[in-house]
């Protein structure tokens, strides 16, 4: 595992640079080297087999089933063609998103996403197919190169074909799923707003509405959809750049209440990686929520320290000082 991961990090390095290096300028006409003689390459096939199809469909009646036939083929390479150049600027337009995106990288990002991300968009896959419809796929592969290996390359390029055990298939149209985490400025947003319309609810001597609280926050999170919700659980929300994000603090320690399941009452996994799957953004918006409307609640109403009879410390009390220096 070690050892795998060490090779996708040169992977993830290598694209990097390779992202690095484009000039963004051309970026609309950018088409990648090792992905265009693969595009050249399949429509000059399917031009081909147009042509051929031409020549003989001039030999039967327009009537015939023949001609009706060859007529239908010809019309799907047409929609081939067009969809590689639909392919192609897809490509274009994905791999510029990702290098801008990778200014807001978030820690909420799965090292596999980064990982795939970088393979494609980062020329750093080992063989590209086209299919017969115009879909490009791209084979990732961080085993050492052998001359089986190189063989088993042409061949999944030729025919979209992979039969080795290591090595992942991935469809350009499935890349939306493999999307980086980007950092949440509209969940920071909300919550600042938050944070300040609490105090202004304190000093005015209005009571603290937490069932308020808590949907505003649930309904604003889950409306950033599953990476807005796995970005905010690892975003310093303070936005001071010292406050530990959520996921920190659980790993770190936090009340009884965050590491139950909300629905089940099951106990959650330790640590935060879990926090990382989509599929838990659900569970994680809502425990979100309820450590966003402790903390409101907290700059309502401080937490008096009985021995003390001093305000506890606490992570609100960040976010109350950033509150009073901005609105100054």
């Amino acid at each position: 595992m070690a050892e795998d991961m060490t090779k996708k990090n040169i992977t993830i390095e290598n694209g990097f640079k390779v992202i690095d290096a484009r000039d963004d300028a051309a970026q609309s006409s950018f088409v990648d080297k090792d992905l265009l003689p693969h595009i050249d390459k399949k429509i000059r096939k399917q031009m081909d087999a147009f042509n051929m199809l031409s020549i003989e469909e001039v030999k039967y009646d327009k009537s015939s089933p023949e001609h009706m036939y060859i007529h239908q083929e010809k019309e799907k390479i047409g929609r081939s063609i067009i969809n590689i150049k639909n392919q192609e600027q897809k490509y274009n337009e994905n791999a510029y998103a990702f290098k801008q995106d990778l200014s807001e990288l978030n820690p909420g990002t799965k090292n596999e996403d980064l990982h795939i991300n970088t393979a494609v968009y980062g020329a750093q896959s080992r063989a590209v197919h086209i299919d017969d419809d115009g879909n490009m796929s791209f084979l990732l592969d961080d085993v050492d190169i052998t001359a089986e290996r190189n063989s088993a390359y042409e061949q999944f390029s030729e025919t979209g074909e992979w039969n080795e055990n290591e090595g992942e298939v991935i469809l350009l149209n499935d890349m939306g799923a493999r999307a980086i985490v980007k950092e949440p400025y509209t969940v920071k947003a909300f919550v600042f707003k938050l944070a300040d319309k609490s105090k202004n609810d304190k000093d005015s001597g209005k009571q603290f509405d937490e069932k308020w609280t808590y949907n505003s926050s649930l309904s604003n999170i889950t409306d950033s959809g599953p990476k807005g919700t796995i970005g905010a659980a690892f975003a310093d929300l303070a936005g001071d750049g010292q406050t530990k994000s959520f996921a920190e603090m659980y790993v770190d320690g936090l009340n009884k209440e965050y590491y139950i399941h909300p629905d089940t009452g099951q106990p959650l996994p330790a640590g935060s990686e879990w926090m990382k799957d989509s599929a838990n953004s659900k569970i994680l918006a809502k425990l979100l929520a309820r450590y966003i409307t402790n903390v409101m609640k907290d700059i309502h109403t401080p937490t008096i320290d009985e021995t003390t009879g001093q305000i506890k410390k606490s992570q609100s009390q960040l976010a109350q000082e950033i509150i009073e220096k901005y609105s100054k």
